[in-house]
């Protein structure tokens, strides 16, 4: 990976951080506008640090645990770069130090905008850690609960029946037939398909693989579900020209074994009650807050439009008056 790729990967790396509310990085403790120079650190500060110390930032450490804590903040996709570069990711927390520390001498920090953003990412983190404590600590989705499920809803958990199929794919019907007659006169299937069929399927000898009943045309499905294992088809006639078919397997329709699916199962009980628990969450908190919406207020309905009075054309007569209506 060159280094231009990694440093874009570092970047991105400290923006999914920043991203997710991160607290890595603490203000450093520089000169502000209102005194003459850094605070020197307390004891208990001082304890608080522990680790042997990779970086010095003036009177500020960063420690070991310091870059170990950030690489747990690392998303998933980046842990082995993050890994292997640990130095890069070192120096991308300098440089954040850095920067950070002399934004807030500018006093960005008291910035009206940036007060804003970091005002809505707490109440972010507030709401999670909500949720986390009020539904993802409290619904639960046991074993049994899944297998009760699957044995009362079997029906949802079918595969249907399925086949392997092969073919050849030709433009005429005249050479579909020849190409029928060799096969039938015991030439190999899939040595026709490479040199006959101009389906991309030819490289695998025509082999297309498992199909299931609305993955193919119509005219191609229901010849090729007629098949037995073995048979071979009569010239089919698609919209893509005419084909020779054959079924090397069937599979029949079948239910999914439950310890193959639990997992899954799972977490989709999991979410939809999760879901509903939030929905009873946010419902009751409505009701105790007597939530009003002012509809007209917030989408304001079109005015309507003056009818304009019908102007004469040019050389026309003048409508009628009233009274002189029927005479």
């Amino acid at each position: 990976m060159s280094k231009l790729r990694i440093v874009a990967v570092f970047a991105a790396i400290f923006t999914a951080i920043a991203l997710a509310g991160c607290n890595a990085a603490k203000k450093p403790e520089v000169s502000g506008p209102g005194t003459s120079k850094a605070a020197a650190p307390t004891a208990s500060s001082a304890a608080a640090k522990s680790g042997k110390v990779v970086a010095e930032i003036g009177n500020e450490k960063i420690t070991l645990d310091d870059v170990n804590d950030m690489m747990k903040a690392v998303p998933e996709q980046y842990q082995a770069v993050a890994q292997t570069h640990k130095d890069m990711l070192l120096d991308s927390m300098i440089n954040q130090k850095l920067l950070y520390a002399e934004a807030s001498k500018l006093n960005f920090d008291r910035d009206p905008g940036v007060q804003k953003q970091l005002d809505d990412i707490k109440k972010e983190i507030i709401i999670k850690a909500y949720l986390k404590k009020e539904i993802e600590e409290k619904v639960k989705v046991t074993d049994e609960d899944a297998k009760k499920y699957y044995d009362a809803n079997k029906d949802k958990f079918k595969e249907p029946e399925k086949i392997k199929v092969s073919h050849i794919l030709v433009d005429s019907e005249a050479e579909a037939k020849d190409i029928l007659a060799k096969l039938k006169g015991g030439a190999d299937f899939a040595a026709l398909a490479k040199e006959k069929s101009k389906d991309p399927s030819k490289d695998k000898g025509g082999e297309v693989g498992l199909l299931s009943k609305g993955q193919t045309v119509p005219e191609f499905e229901q010849a090729a579900f007629a098949l037995q294992p073995g048979q071979l088809s009569g010239v089919v006639k698609t919209q893509f020209g005419y084909h020779i078919i054959k079924v090397d397997e069937k599979q029949p329709e079948k239910t999914m074994a439950y310890n193959d699916i639990k997992d899954q199962l799972k977490q989709m009980l999991l979410s939809d009650k999760q879901r509903e628990s939030f929905e009873a969450l946010l419902k009751d908190l409505r009701d105790k807050n007597k939530v009003t919406v002012y509809k007209d207020v917030l989408t304001p309905p079109e005015p309507k439009a003056e009818p304009k009075a019908a102007q004469p054309q040019a050389g026309a007569p003048a409508p009628a008056q009233q009274g002189q209506q029927g005479k």
